[in-house]
């Protein structure tokens, strides 16, 4: 397929450093909230409590249900030495995420690891719970490591007690206990995440239950946020930067849900936060193939960097898409999916499915601007940032909201 040049020089802006939000509001819901309405360009201001009235009545909500992992932990080598591990995903003896930390077995993962002086075969130990940490391969930063530690514990349970969140980098600061909570999502279940879905951050049950009395229906999938979230755009031009895969998860029923919601009258839906969208939209390209006869195999599912610019996808739309989905799902017995997905959104690409975005203010440069610009278009996204900066919002992950519209109410 032929993509025209992304030039990652269009998608800069100046953050000033003091705008960087290093710690979340007393209240979550408190934050502001910017929207904006892409048929007349307005911008307006309000406080994400207000969230739910600027929603169509009886529309569908969408958000991700992973939950951030205590995956970052400190360890000893032979020497005395100081390592430092953060574990990225498990690759046996299963893939799940979820599965493996809710299991006594040992595990392998891939990680990341500072210190020096570190070579396959050395076992790095923890004393307070027994750990033993051996390395099986690494390249620079990136490792592979086996685990095993005392019995009697699972693996959510062992990094309760000696695991860290992994905050993101540019908040400059060591975990500290208001994290512990506020860095996940009140909806927060299945475990796995190296990083947060920060956009559903801002939500409260007040705000959930005020979602529900306008009729508005809220769903969840899971996409396992990795490491790669954080992972610069070196290159000038995006069509030669290689997208991270993530792994997510979708119920049948969820599935069936949006398939219906996509036929009713008020078919709209808005999406919480860019881990949402790229699921979706990676649900979309799959669910096309589908309808167009692509045979897929459980277990095997994987949607690729630029599957949102596949032309031969466009005269494919939502409704046939989804409908296809549940199709498959039914006649190879898959209650819940799970797959992996690279996909790149960014200008140039179709979004198929959401009409509303809701997000946080992105890092200057990186996928996550581009997918922002994908969705409200180039260079009406640095209306939007400009307006931010100059009515002194927050950024970042704790840093205050969005909510981006690209339709019309049915």
């Amino acid at each position: 397929m032929s993509i025209a040049v992304i030039e990652m020089s269009k998608f800069l802006y100046e953050l000033p450093p003091d705008r960087i939000a290093a710690y979340p509001l007393d209240e979550r819901d408190a934050s502001k909230l910017l929207r904006y309405v892409s048929s007349n360009n307005e911008i307006t201001h309000h406080s994400f409590v207000d969230l739910p009235g600027l929603l169509p009545a009886n529309s569908m909500l969408l958000a991700n249900s992973t939950r951030v992992m205590a995956a970052r932990v400190f360890a000893v080598k032979p020497t005395g030495g100081r390592v430092e591990v953060l574990l990225i995903d498990p690759v046996a003896p299963f893939t799940d995420p979820a599965v493996v930390m809710s299991s006594e077995l040992g595990s392998t993962w891939n990680c990341m690891m500072g210190g020096r002086n570190i070579h396959p075969g050395m076992v790095l130990t923890h004393d307070v719970a027994d750990l033993t940490i051996r390395v099986i391969d690494r390249t620079g930063t990136a490792a592979v490591v086996e685990l095993h530690w005392q019995a009697g514990l699972t693996l959510a349970q062992l990094l309760g007690h000696i695991g860290t969140l992994p905050l993101p980098p540019y908040l400059h600061r060591e975990v500290e206990e208001v994290d512990a909570d506020r860095y996940q999502t009140v909806y927060a279940r299945e475990q796995g995440s190296v990083a947060a879905p920060t956009a559903g951050l801002h939500f409260t049950d007040r705000v959930l239950e005020n979602i529900r009395q306008r009729g508005i229906v809220s769903e969840m999938l899971t996409l396992h946020v990795g490491i790669g979230t954080f992972q610069p755009v070196t290159a000038d031009d995006a069509r030669d930067h290689a997208m991270h895969a993530e792994r997510f998860g979708v119920s049948r029923t969820t599935i069936e849900s949006l398939a219906r919601h996509f036929q009713s009258a008020q078919p709209w839906l808005t999406v919480v936060g860019t881990t949402s969208l790229r699921t979706i939209e990676s649900l979309f390209a799959l669910g096309a193939r589908i309808a167009q006869g692509a045979t897929i195999e459980v277990g095997t599912v994987h949607i690729d960097q630029w599957s949102a610019f596949d032309i031969s996808l466009q005269t494919i739309n939502r409704e046939v898409a989804f409908e296809a989905l549940v199709e498959w799902m039914r006649s190879h017995d898959v209650s819940t999916l799970w797959g992996t997905t690279s996909i790149m959104l960014a200008p140039g690409c179709r979004i198929a499915v959401a009409d509303a975005l809701i997000t946080n203010f992105h890092q200057p440069g990186n996928t996550l601007m581009l997918l922002v610009a994908a969705f409200v278009g180039h260079p009406q996204w640095k209306s939007i940032y400009a307006s931010a900066l100059s009515n002194n919002y927050r950024f970042l992950s704790y840093g205050d909201s969005s909510l981006l519209i690209r339709s019309q109410p049915a």
